[in-house]
């Protein structure tokens, strides 16, 4: 049985029998989507204190209780950065960290947005989130830097152009 070093309503920090800490998230669904439009790619930008940068990302987050991936999807791209969906795709899930963390995603795909080209978002207080229309090259050229950019955007991308979603070029 691992030891609780740390428990607050969202995560629990363990040390198990190695003497390996883990993350239990109390709530560990999320779901991103990989949202385009006009050949470029949506992200969302903001500070993490875990790399201490400012990192790029899928738009997406946790799952609550009873709630229905997909509706969280919506949720998360309207609070975010201020864009409507109509239709998504499941792809598929992953765990981003299994070595370290539960936390499982679950990856969509959408091109049928309502863009209104405002800046506007309907972010919580707590939330200092920056989106972004970035080309789809500008995003490979990036990933294949090395750049500050969170490892589900690639997960993402290569899911969805095995779904045919898109080309890689």
């Amino acid at each position: 049985m691992n030891r609780i070093v740390y428990r607050t309503d969202y995560y629990a920090v363990e040390e198990n029998t190695q003497k390996e800490i883990v993350v239990m998230d109390q709530i560990p669904e999320s779901a991103a989507v990989v949202a385009v439009y006009q050949g470029c790619l949506l992200l969302v930008c903001q500070h993490r204190e875990a790399v201490n940068e400012i990192t790029w990302e899928l738009p997406g987050g946790t799952v609550k209780p009873g709630e229905e991936r997909a509706l969280a999807v919506k949720r998360e791209l309207e609070e975010e950065a201020g864009v409507l969906c109509k239709d998504l795709t499941y792809m598929s899930c992953a765990y981003p960290m299994a070595s370290l963390a539960n936390r499982c995603v679950h990856y969509y795909f959408t091109d049928d947005l309502k863009v209104s080209g405002k800046k506007e978002s309907n972010q919580e207080d707590d939330e200092d989130v920056t989106a972004v229309w970035v080309p789809l090259r500008e995003v490979y050229r990036k990933m294949k830097e090395g750049s500050h950019m969170d490892a589900m955007i690639g997960h993402g991308l290569l899911l969805s152009k095995l779904y045919g979603f898109l080309a890689i070029d």
